[in-house]
């Protein structure tokens, strides 16, 4: 038996809390609220429970103490922290975030105290690149070069529970959803390096069939430019890495960001209503049409869809917000957490697809694609629950057995990571189908 500490007790927790502890290993649940995590280990014989502020940090440090091993699902910005007790008290690390520069400068200490820090092993990132690395190292193999790779990949309703103007619903935590929406983003198209600013993020969209799945729109996610290396395709000539979501989705939150609702800095909201909250964004007069003044600040038609989501989510309401000084981003995630929730019994849906194209010495070429579909279970786990936590989990799991040894900060792009993660997700009916199609 092991000591895992999870920190955080999150939406997408519990599949791996129950992974560990059906291992058998002594799993310890801290979280900020106590009952989140008591409802995870729900009296099984290996869970525990406690309470934790993350800005506690003795009680921190004594918990990582008395760990193998600490699993964060802390909000990102808290990781190298975590790290750094981590590699202090030589104690390994597993988290489903992108390694930040912060996590990255932690490398080298992590290695000289023999630690190992296992990042980026969720479903995006973690699963993209596990189910990409397995077709790139295939390739290569072959003799092929990579010379196109496109990867894509959404958590959305299921089609019975689209029910929507945005076709979304809230299966992972809603700051982070809004906070990604503030991102830049730059990637290689045809040789050419193509850099999105934040405010143009939505507007460099298209359209995306996944078969099985049906038609989406795509944007690209972050830094596409900066996995050639991680993945080592050089000389590739098209590398892109896209977020699908439901047809709308784009322009709603495109206008929602001219607007003024995804911006970071505080201001007072004791007492205002939504509908205050936003004629103050507009500045609008106290009798003019909220309505009219929004579509008119934002140069579209009062019909359009941005204006009728914007109304659709009582963000032009006499309800009240609660709270006394809040951001204008989580004004607008508190809304839509209230209403594009998940409602008991309702399914998700969990779309990955890869895209590559394969060149080989004698002028042959390849077409791959991969593609998951995967729905949450009706009544059980959701589906970006289980394609998130479990990879984690079973990496952890290959840490504590001792099969991973390699030590630094890592992503699961090495053989012996990503071949027993994804054969054991295979097990569990998590898996990518590939088609090859040569020319």
């Amino acid at each position: 038996m092991k000591r895992v500490l999870v920190l955080g007790a999150g939406l997408v927790a519990k599949p791996l809390v129950h992974y560990l502890m059906d291992k058998g290993h002594e799993v310890t649940v801290a979280s900020r609220t106590v009952s989140r995590a008591a409802k995870l280990v729900r009296g099984h014989p290996n869970g525990k429970a406690l309470e934790l502020d993350v800005q506690d940090e003795k009680k921190l440090v004594d918990l990582i103490r008395a760990c193998d091993l600490a699993v964060s699902l802390f909000p990102p910005q808290f990781h190298p922290v975590v790290a750094r007790y981590c590699i202090a008290g030589r104690k390994n690390m597993v988290t489903t975030s992108y390694v930040s520069p912060a996590m990255q400068e932690l490398d080298g200490p992590a290695k000289r105290a023999g630690v190992t820090v296992l990042n980026e092993i969720g479903v995006d990132p973690g699963l993209d690149h596990m189910s990409a690395m397995r077709i790139i190292d295939g390739a290569r193999k072959r003799g092929g070069q990579i010379v196109s790779f496109k990867s894509y990949c959404g958590g959305l309703p299921a089609p019975e529970a689209n029910d929507n103007p945005f076709g979304y619903k809230f299966s992972w935590a809603p700051r982070g959803v809004l906070m990604a929406s503030r991102n830049g983003a730059q990637y290689l198209l045809d040789g050419r390096r193509v850099e999105t600013p934040p405010e143009r993020l939505f507007r460099d969209m298209h359209l995306r069939y996944v078969e099985g799945a049906g038609d989406f729109e795509a944007y690209p996610n972050r830094d596409s430019i900066s996995y050639i290396d991680v993945y080592g395709l050089k000389g590739i000539k098209t590398m892109f890495r896209g977020t699908l979501r439901n047809m709308g989705w784009c322009d709603t939150m495109y206008n929602f960001r001219r607007l003024g609702l995804l911006e970071l800095e505080e201001r007072s909201v004791r007492g205002k209503t939504y509908a205050g909250f936003v004629r103050d964004i507009v500045q609008a007069r106290p009798k003019d049409d909220l309505r009219k003044a929004s579509a008119q600040k934002l140069g579209i038609p009062v019909d359009s869809l941005p204006v009728r989501n914007l109304q659709w989510l009582g963000m032009l309401g006499t309800s009240r917000i609660k709270g006394v000084k809040m951001c204008p981003l989580d004004v607008l995630g508190t809304r839509m957490f209230e209403k594009l929730a998940f409602r008991p019994g309702e399914r998700d849906l969990l779309v990955l697809f890869h895209d590559f194209e394969v060149a080989y010495p004698d002028g042959r070429r390849e077409h791959i694609t991969s593609t998951m579909v995967d729905y949450g279970i009706k009544g059980g786990d959701s589906a970006m629950s289980r394609t998130v936590s479990l990879p984690a989990a079973i990496g952890a799991q290959l840490i504590l057995s001792g099969i991973v040894t390699t030590r630094g900060v890592l992503r699961p792009v090495a053989k012996d990571v990503y071949e027993p993660v994804l054969d054991e997700l295979a097990a569990m009916k998590i898996e990518c189908r590939e088609k090859t199609e040569a020319y």
